[in-house]
C-alpha cells in the first residue's frame, strides 16, 4: 500500500485529494464532496485511514475501545493486513494514499511499518510555528498547550478512543525518524514547497507514487480542482468528512506564514528552543 505519514496538519488531506483528483472528473470530486457516500467507490478510498477501529477489531477478541496503546500496537501487523486486502478488493482503478500520523519507529520490539503492507511513503513537513496554530484549532486548545503537546515524547493522537491511536510523538522526532526511515521508500516534501510550486511538487509526488499516463497538464488540472479555497468553499456547502467536533471548519487557512501574525511570541520562542536543531535542518530557521 501507499500512505501519506505525517504529523498532524501538515498538509496530508491535500495530498490525498490530489492524488484522488488526479483520476476524477470535476463533476466526480464534486459529487464526493455533496454526498460522502460509504458505498461510493472514491469517498471510500479517501476514507482509508491505519488507525480505523474495525480493521483492529476484525483480529480481536476484546472491544477495540478497551484495549491499551501497547495492545493494538501488538495488533498492528495483522490489523494492516485487514486493511491491505480490503484496500485490494477495493472496486476502483483509482487507489488513493492511506493516510497515517504514526511515526516511524519500534515500539517494545515491533515495527509500526512493515514492507509487507508498505510499498510508498509521501512524508510532508511543515513549519511546526504554522503547525501550532491549525493544530489550536483543530483540537480546541489553546496555543500553550499546543506547543506543550508538540514536545512531548509519548504524545498520541485517538486517546479519546473514537480510533486507534497513532503515535506522534514530538515533531522533531516525526520528522526525523521519516528522514531516517532508510528500508522504506520515502519521499519528503514541504508544505511550503507544495503552496509555492504546486504542479511541479505534485508532479514528483505523483511520479514517485508511479500515477498512470502522468503529465504535467493532467497533475495542473488535479491542483486546480482541489485549490484550498475551492475547498473552503465547498467544505462550507456540503461538509468535509474529516472535519472534528471540536473545529468550525477543516481548510482553515492554507498559510505558510500566517503564525507571524498569530502566535503569540513567547510561544513562537517556545516552540523554536523545542526543535531549533530540525528547523534549521529543514529550513525554518
Amino acid at each position: 500500500m501507499q500512505f501519506v505519514a505525517s504529523y498532524p496538519k501538515s498538509g496530508n488531506t491535500w495530498i490525498r485529494l490530489v492524488a484522488a483528483a488526479y483520476n476524477l472528473s470535476d463533476e466526480e470530486l464534486l459529487a464526493f464532496m455533496e454526498s460522502h457516500s460509504e458505498s461510493a467507490d472514491i469517498p471510500t478510498a479517501l476514507r482509508y485511514t491505519d488507525v480505523e477501529q474495525y480493521q483492529y477489531q476484525a483480529v480481536s477478541p476484546f472491544p477495540i475501545a478497551e484495549i491499551d496503546f501497547s495492545t493494538e500496537v501488538r495488533m498492528r501487523p495483522a490489523a494492516l493486513l485487514v486493511l491491505k486486502r480490503e484496500a485490494s478488493l477495493t472496486a476502483t482503478q483509482r487507489p488513493v494514499p492511506v493516510k497515517s500520523h504514526h511515526i516511524h519507529a519500534e515500539i517494545n520490539g515491533i515495527d509500526l511499518w512493515n514492507s509487507e503492507w508498505t510499498d510508498q511513503v509521501v512524508n510532508p513537513v511543515r513549519d511546526p510555528r504554522e503547525i501550532c496554530c491549525s493544530f489550536a484549532a483543530h483540537r480546541d486548545m489553546d496555543y500553550e498547550e499546543t506547543a506543550e503537546l508538540m514536545a512531548r515524547p509519548r504524545a498520541r493522537m485517538g486517546e479519546d478512543k473514537e480510533r486507534v491511536q497513532s503515535l506522534i510523538s514530538t515533531w522533531s522526532t516525526h520528522v526525523q525518524s521519516w528522514l531516517n526511515a532508510g528500508e522504506i521508500p520515502v519521499h519528503t516534501v514541504r508544505y511550503e514547497d507544495l503552496a509555492a510550486n504546486p504542479v511541479d511538487e505534485f508532479h514528483d509526488i505523483l511520479e514517485f507514487l508511479e500515477a498512470p499516463d502522468l503529465t504535467r497538464e493532467r497533475v495542473k488540472e488535479a491542483v486546480e480542482q482541489t485549490r484550498f479555497d475551492r475547498m473552503q468553499e465547498l467544505e462550507a456547502e456540503h461538509g468535509f468528512s474529516e472535519t472534528t467536533a471540536d473545529q468550525e471548519q477543516f481548510f482553515r487557512s492554507g498559510k505558510t506564514d500566517g503564525w507571524e501574525e498569530e502566535l503569540p511570541s513567547d510561544v513562537a520562542c517556545k516552540i523554536e528552543d523545542d526543535h531549533g536543531e530540525m528547523m534549521e535542518e529543514i529550513g525554518y530557521l
